[in-house]
């Protein structure tokens, strides 16, 4: 009899041993469930809003822009899309990427970083929406412009910026198609700069010409690879940034990308504004090339007359 009590308290001794363990046990198992739901959800709500732009891109007709596009051939319903969000801007699209996203634009700039296209808000709206920086002017007239977006874990929205991680990357990525209502933008990158989200880079307005140039030539300077074939600083005018967190854990980190412009139909401007070459190829500054026929017509009528 002794030595089945004895029994018998050892048993009782080891389920009460065992107690806590089980509490440990459950609580693990609720923590690690509720983070897989959680997970799920995150994930849902990046597949639906990806889905959302995708299906917005069909109906807009923008994908699989080749980077030779003629931008004066690139056409979007504005009217249509304004229906949807009378906040819409532009479009941006890079190839070689999965950027093809609308712009928007509000009052400030926390709006659209939790609400989407159609705004929507909520955790099925993390995707937000790539929006221009709110003192810049609607119409893409600032000679610095600055677009925004998030970077998430699934590679979408602006992630692709911030994964640019080589030179060879960098050249796949410099070509930007900006769309706008008033006229469409072809832009090439000039730098890529990685800075800390406390610094005040960004510059919507400068005092004149000559701090323009030299803010573009800090940027040029500060690139993380080699912008090769770029202008020089002053014959840059117009400056776009492309702006994304580096999403490092625990950093506030950003990186933007610059760009200039290379050709454009915007503001009933038309012909190409590109690169001029001198004879060993290097790239010398801008060539309007609309402006030289026009003085080729020009030389050839008075040579006639004459």
């Amino acid at each position: 009899m002794a030595a089945q009590k004895i029994g018998e308290n050892s048993n009782t001794s080891q389920r009460k041993g065992g107690g806590p363990w089980r509490v440990v046990f459950v609580v693990s198992l609720l923590v690690f469930t509720v983070c897989i739901c959680a997970l799920a959800l995150i994930g849902l709500s990046y597949c639906q809003g990806q889905q959302k732009y995708d299906s917005l891109a069909k109906t807009t007709g923008i994908s699989d822009i080749s980077e030779d596009a003629d931008v004066r051939e690139l056409n979007v319903d504005w009217e249509a899309l304004k229906a949807t969000n009378p906040d819409i801007v532009g479009w941006v699209y890079i190839p070689n990427t999965v950027i093809n996203y609308p712009i928007v634009q509000a009052s400030d700039n926390d709006y659209y970083l939790d609400h989407d296209f159609d705004g929507d808000e909520g955790w099925l709206a993390e995707f937000g929406t790539i929006f221009l920086d709110y003192r810049n002017a609607s119409n893409w007239n600032d000679s610095s412009n600055f677009v925004y977006g998030h970077h998430l874990n699934d590679g979408s929205m602006f992630a692709s910026i911030a994964e640019i991680d080589s030179q060879k990357r960098f050249e796949e990525c410099r070509t930007v198609f900006l769309l706008t209502p008033q006229g469409n933008y072809k832009l090439r990158a000039y730098s890529l700069v990685h800075c800390d989200g406390t610094e005040e880079i960004v510059t919507t307005e400068f005092e004149d010409a000559e701090a323009m140039d030299a803010y573009v030539q800090e940027m040029i300077d500060r690139s993380e690879f080699n912008p090769r074939g770029i202008p020089v600083a002053n014959d840059i005018k117009q400056s776009f940034a492309f702006a994304t967190c580096d999403n490092t854990y625990l950093s506030t980190g950003r990186y933007v990308l610059f760009c200039y412009v290379v050709d454009k139909n915007a503001e009933e401007l038309s012909g190409n504004i590109g690169i001029s070459e001198d004879v060993s190829g290097n790239a010398s500054g801008f060539v309007n090339d609309l402006e030289q026929d026009e003085a080729n017509e020009l030389e050839q009528t008075t040579q006639e007359e004459g």
